[in-house]
């Protein structure tokens, strides 16, 4: 019976159980590294500043995470993840990594380009939706861009973050849920486990729920028809850094340092409050007017082997 709840009838591990397992591997890698992380910074504290070791718990009044820092423990969860799929991905599966549907990016290319184009596309949409009728306005300039550092690590950042999340969402979990069911649960399942991974991020609100929802069986739908993840991780990247290192909103809760500034006027449903755009309606719409556009007007190149699905 014990067995029955771990094993599938071929004794094969549960996708649940996979899944649970990658989540916990990448907990592990993450903790890790974060300590090793957080070690070098405070031994960079205590050689700037001796005096430090006469009393260890100043130290704590001189931590500032700056971006910097910031940015590399967020590239390193990234990594985490990266490596967490392949590990078990290769250990248990031992299945090319193209079944996940992470294809060499040269036969990929096609839909990567298109992917970043339709993610730019999207987010200067949302952007002028909500400039036009007044829910958001713009802190100085619009031809006054304000370009810095943030523009180049933040692009770096939202790459890493757009494969990782597409390689474990729309790859490792739709995939293994495959396995043991129906196309349909999968798709389902796999979308809700991407929408609950955002469940601690400030602002968080039912309709952000729906939109990571709507915004994860977009992703998906774009994986199945392209019969490969570079479209989704493409648009993923670039919606992210549109959000958030251009247009300034907020990306899903989490602060960015745009090269504009915006402010809501008022926190409302049409323009997310402080969750962001994906907290409003303007970003269902959005969404809903890529998805009619690429079932009519895209068509995946007739090279590409169907490994994905």
């Amino acid at each position: 019976m014990l067995k029955n709840i771990f094993m599938d009838k071929d004794f094969k591990l549960r996708s649940g159980w996979k899944i649970t397992i990658v989540f916990m591997v990448f907990f592990a890698l993450t903790l890790l590294t974060q300590i090793v992380i957080g070690t070098v910074y405070a031994l960079s504290k205590f050689l700037s500043n001796p005096s430090l070791m006469s009393n260890p718990n100043k130290i704590i009044n001189t931590v500032n995470f700056n971006s910097f820092i910031i940015f590399i423990s967020t590239l390193s969860q990234c990594i985490c993840m990266i490596i967490s799929i392949f590990i078990f991905w290769k250990k248990f599966d031992k299945k090319p990594i193209k079944n996940i549907g992470l294809i060499n990016i040269r036969r990929g290319s096609r839909d990567l380009i298109l992917g970043l184009i339709f993610g730019g596309v999207a987010l200067t949409l949302v952007f002028f939706i909500l400039y036009a009728t007044g829910n958001i306005k713009l802190i100085g300039s619009f031809y006054s861009p304000n370009f810095s550092i943030s523009a180049l690590t933040g692009l770096i950042l939202f790459i890493f973050v757009g494969i990782n999340e597409e390689m474990f969402a729309r790859g490792y979990c739709f995939t293994v849920l495959r396995q043991s069911t129906n196309k349909w649960i999968a798709i389902v399942v796999s979308s809700i486990i991407f929408a609950a991974m955002h469940s601690f991020n400030a602002g968080i609100s039912f309709l952000g729920y729906v939109n990571l929802f709507l915004f994860a069986l977009l992703a998906l739908y774009m994986a199945i028809k392209s019969k490969n993840l570079w479209m989704s991780i493409g648009f993923h990247t670039t919606w992210n850094y549109f959000e958030g290192n251009v247009f300034g909103f907020l990306v899903s809760g989490n602060e960015t340092n745009g090269i504009y500034t915006v402010r809501n006027t008022s926190s409302n449903i049409i323009n997310g409050g402080s969750f962001g755009p994906e907290g409003g309606l303007t970003v269902t719409l959005v969404i809903i007017i890529i998805f009619i556009f690429i079932w009519k007007f895209y068509t995946p190149k007739s090279t590409v082997e169907n490994t994905y699905i």
